[in-house]
């Protein structure tokens, strides 16, 4: 066997072994997360599922009006540029949508405020607004083995996202409750690549496999909604049996 289709046998082994999939973790330990699934239907956390069907069960929020405002992005990151990403980072409009729908599952009456001026005024209780604050991202392998033009390549990384959710009293716009949250997601990506001369011809091209959670859904949805449930627990005592379920199973 020659040496350059032993350096081709080596990195496709290799590759088998890279794209096999690993944990990754970020700076200072940070657990960046587990190889995400194939593309399947989403279904609610169970533990953030739960916490708001026990809230809806007490009747505490059964005909209190709370305002929804807009979500602010101040990341300052509106498209992707870093490796491992595509399209927009974070939704660009809606998010404010998920809080609407976490109230509505408290038995709460959401006011949406984020489409204009109503026709008729309705007096609100509270006013819920978010903010998505920060959005990093950090790089824990990057490596190219590659030898005459031909080896695997690697990269695996993370990102972080941090969130903050206030509730304000509706008439004097005093706050009264603030979540802050942090959210980390990975990806990775695999690869192996030929780019080298056999006797008189070249031979070139490569494969890659690209693995990543869902920036824009698990790293929002659900940090939201427990956003949302910490602001109303704490604002109503009697929901903190509903609070401590959710926060135990984090």
């Amino acid at each position: 066997m020659s040496w350059r289709r032993a350096i081709v046998t080596l990195s496709l082994v290799a590759f088998g072994a890279l794209s096999g999939g690993c944990a990754a973790t970020g700076p200072m330990g940070l657990e960046t997360g587990s190889l995400a699934d194939k593309p399947r239907r989403v279904e609610p956390d169970a533990a953030i599922t739960t916490a708001l069907q026990c809230i809806r069960a007490t009747g505490v929020l059964r005909h209190v009006v709370i305002g929804v405002g807009p979500w602010v992005d101040s990341t300052g990151k509106g498209n992707s540029v870093a490796n491992g990403a595509t399209g927009a980072f974070l939704p660009q409009a809606g998010t404010a949508s998920f809080v609407t729908d976490t109230l509505r599952q408290m038995g709460a009456s959401p006011l949406v405020m984020y489409f204009g001026a109503a026709e008729r005024k309705v007096p609100a209780r509270f006013v819920i607004n978010g903010i998505f604050n920060s959005l990093d991202f950090g790089s824990v392998v990057d490596a190219d083995l590659r030898v005459a033009g031909v080896g695997p390549t690697a990269q695996t990384g993370w990102a972080q996202l941090t969130l903050t959710i206030q509730m304000d009293a509706a008439a004097t716009r005093l706050n009264k409750q603030t979540a802050v949250l942090v959210r980390s997601v990975r990806y990775s990506q695999f690869g192996a690549s030929v780019g080298a001369v056999w006797g008189r011809d070249l031979v070139s091209g490569g494969v890659q496999v690209h693995d990543q959670q869902k920036l824009q859904f698990e790293a929002v949805n659900g940090p939201i909604a427990t956003g949302v449930i910490d602001v109303v627990t704490r604002e109503y005592p009697q929901l903190s049996k509903c609070r401590g379920a959710l926060l135990a199973s984090k």
